[in-house]
């Protein structure tokens, strides 16, 4: 049998025995948009624009949202009450071509649920489909129908030739945008409207709003998260790291500022940041399962076996049907060498979740350290049919190329 020691897998590492997979990565600010706490505004995981602004639609049509009105709409007893809300838009055509639009099909807004654009009783909306020639104007009064339970502010849509563009119909924010041309934002403010814009990927906007704020005051910690995913957004890690390492984990009171700190510290890899937001919680016992299986990963790269150990023991007790617990102890196993505990706990992690590509992967880079080569290759030939992601395909590809003998 050929040496461990000659196999390369063509991603730093030394052979197949070191190709475990420890932290799967992801961008941070795709964690962020899971992560971002407290958001007023209602608004989906597609880049979103504020009333105010001019919004270019991919036709060449400008739009911008001029007001909007919310009131209580008088209906009858055994109804649910309903609200009326009232939207006035400016179109402008910067094309070539007329754009026909029509107000009762080309726009909804979204709160909890759809609501499609309705026709008042007083005729004040729009009635009729109008025509938007080249370098013209045009006004449109929408009215909406909604549940008065849903109170987040709306999300106008406008669709045309299967194009959409989503505008935040908030007055707050609207007056926060045009305040933030003008000045430094208060931190409270520049987190109201910081938040928006990172949620909807709007992140050169965000920066200009949220440096001025940190500069202003470079203590506040949600300032600072903020300014970290937009850096990280921009593949700034360096201006991420500085930004992330400002934040004083012994003035972190509030439990949910804490996870979504030591969230966003796992995913740059400041494993000792996430220990130190967390553990104080985690010794009040105010962590959910979730929240403990983090700080045991984060306490696992900070190479704390004992306190991960000690976690992930009390989950298990508990009765955790979370993969991810199997897989981290797994892997601690196999970093204390014993194979065959991995080994179960790695295949405990596949039956939880038989998708779980790593796990699969580590199963075969167990099976290879017991010179089970035939077992280890069914395992990253089942990992390739999973669609892994391009370093776990990677990994794979380079172990079965170099166990192809």
């Amino acid at each position: 049998m050929i040496a461990f020691s000659q196999f390369t897998c063509g991603m730093g590492c030394d052979s197949i025995e070191a190709m475990i997979f420890h932290k799967p990565r992801c961008k941070l600010f795709l964690y962020f948009l899971c992560l971002l706490m407290l958001v007023s505004a209602s608004v989906a995981a597609e880049t979103a624009f504020l009333m105010g602004e001019d919004v270019a639609h991919p036709s060449g049509l400008v739009m911008s949202v001029n007001s909007i009105a919310r009131r209580p709409f008088a209906s009858g007893l055994g109804v649910s009450r309903q609200d009326e809300i009232f939207i006035n838009m400016t179109f402008v055509n910067t094309g070539v071509k007329t754009y026909r639009v029509d107000p009762l099909k080309d726009f909804a807004i979204d709160i909890d649920t759809r609501f499609d654009s309705l026709l008042d009783k007083e005729n004040k909306s729009t009635r009729d489909a109008f025509n938007v020639f080249p370098a013209t104007q045009s006004r449109v009064d929408l009215y909406f129908k909604v549940d008065s339970s849903q109170s987040a502010a709306p999300v106008l849509n406008f669709t045309l030739e299967d194009a959409t563009v989503r505008i935040i119909c908030d007055p707050e924010l609207q007056n926060l945008l045009q305040k933030s041309s003008e000045s430094t934002l208060r931190s409270d403010e520049a987190i109201r409207v910081g938040r928006v814009l990172v949620e909807n990927m709007r992140y050169q906007l965000a920066e200009d709003i949220l440096r001025r704020s940190v500069a202003a005051d470079p203590t506040n910690n949600r300032l600072l998260m903020l300014l970290a995913s937009v850096e990280d957004a921009n593949l700034n890690r360096e201006n991420a790291e500085h930004y992330l390492r400002m934040i004083n984990p012994a003035t972190i009171a509030d439990q949910s500022e804490a996870v979504s700190v030591a969230k966003m510290a796992v995913t740059l890899g400041f494993y000792d940041l996430a220990v130190s937001v967390l553990a104080p919680f985690e010794m009040v016992g105010r962590l959910t399962p979730e929240e403990r299986l983090l700080l045991a990963r984060a306490s696992y790269y900070e190479n704390d076996m004992a306190a991960a150990t000690r976690i992930l023991d009390v989950l298990i007790r508990e009765g955790s049907r979370d993969a991810a617990v199997y897989f981290t102890y797994a892997n601690i196993y196999d970093r204390q060498g014993d194979i065959d505990k991995a080994i179960e706990f790695w295949e405990k992690a596949i039956e939880i979740s038989p998708s779980h590509t790593e796990a699969h992967f580590n199963l075969g880079v167990g099976y290879y350290k017991q010179q089970r080569i035939d077992r280890a290759r069914e395992c990253w030939q089942k990992t390739l049919l999973l669609n892994p992601d391009s370093e776990t395909l990677r990994a794979t590809e380079d172990a079965l190329r170099a166990t192809d003998y």
